[in-house]
């Protein structure tokens, strides 16, 4: 595989992420005004630490780990920035 059919795979994901990072901000939405609605705060930590622990215990590659420990952190940290 050249360079330019790499690079095309990574904008097919690419694309995927962005659709599926749509679409999770969009359920964050919902949870805002359910929260809101039940008069809950915006964060869970026990449920953030769960779902971290759980999705990173399922990465394979144990190099990817750290970084998508990160990745799933920036991405609740954004989640919560929309919630306020």
């Amino acid at each position: 595989m050249n360079l330019n059919e790499l690079r095309n795979e990574i904008d097919l994901i690419d694309q995927d992420m962005r659709e599926l990072f749509e679409k999770r901000m969009s359920i964050v939405k919902k949870v805002k005004a359910y929260k809101k609605e039940h008069q809950m705060n915006i964060l869970d930590s026990s449920r953030e630490l769960d779902v971290i622990h759980k999705n990173v215990s399922k990465i394979n590659d144990e190099t990817l780990r750290d970084a998508y420990q990160r990745f799933l952190q920036f991405v609740m940290d954004l989640s919560k920035e929309l919630q306020q």
